[in-house]
């Protein structure tokens, strides 16, 4: 049976959909503007909107992601021990996520954020095998996702203001299916470690604040089942590496 292509389609049209949000929220701007004109260190700035935002101890939104994923293999010494594998490959493919977030002010410049979210991934593995040509180990799955980081912010210009985050990402499978998967195919753990870092842009409408961004997630533990067969054997590790750009709302 031939497997629906899901994500990859998503992923196609992933920067289409991004537009449209871009889009939806610019518009917003006109349609629900009742500004509030203000001066900035001495100098007009035009409309300034929601000025006391960032005095609010807390703040809540959600949050919708559009990714691009791919797991890193490293291969094992018995790879290089027989000629049976010729090489080992895995491309990006695309998934989205869905979250919520909770954003605890530390200082003018520094903010603790918490993005409970759940993810959708796609990550395939192919092995060049001598004899059968390419041989794709596929790998869906739906994680739920911590993220707990660090933003640090730069001073507000007007309506705007960029911005940096970091901080660690744990993450665990839902409804895994590696127990019903034979150990003679490429099996995966349900639990995922990672460092996240990236950049956005805060952008202060008259009822919320928008901010899209920009984050990189590299995994630091070995999603790797060590199976007797092939596939696993010819494998050190395996490792997540996503990029993901991320629509808040708050």
């Amino acid at each position: 049976m031939q497997r629906i292509d899901f994500w990859r389609k998503l992923y196609i049209h992933g920067y289409k959909i991004t537009l449209c949000f871009l889009f939806v929220a610019g518009s917003a701007t006109k349609a629900f503007a009742q500004p509030q004109e203000q001066k900035m260190h001495g100098i007009y700035t035009g409309p300034v909107n929601l000025p006391y935002y960032d005095k609010k101890l807390f703040h809540f939104g959600f949050t919708i992601g559009i990714n691009t994923t791919r797991l890193a293999p490293t291969p094992s010494k018995q790879y290089f021990a027989n000629d049976t594998i010729t090489s080992i490959q895995s491309k990006f493919n695309g998934g989205f996520s869905l979250g919520f977030i909770v954003n605890y002010r530390l200082s003018d410049y520094w903010d603790l954020r918490l993005l409970p979210t759940v993810a959708f991934y796609e990550r395939d593995v192919m092995f060049n095998e001598k004899l059968n040509g390419t041989i794709v180990e596929p790998n869906e799955s739906a994680f739920i996702e911590l993220p707990l980081l660090v933003k640090y912010k730069s001073q507000r210009r007007s309506n705007s203001r960029m911005y940096m985050v970091g901080g660690v990402k744990p993450g665990i499978e839902t409804g895994a299916k590696k127990k019903e998967k034979p150990n003679t195919d490429l099996r995966l753990n349900s639990f995922d470690f990672a460092v996240d870092y990236g950049v956005g842009l805060d952008i202060y409408y008259p009822l919320f604040k928008f901010s899209p961004e920009i984050r990189i997630s590299h995994g630091l533990y070995n999603m790797l089942i060590h199976d007797p067969n092939a596939y696993s054997q010819s494998l050190l590790k395996l490792t997540t590496h996503t990029i993901t750009l991320y629509l808040h709302f708050e």
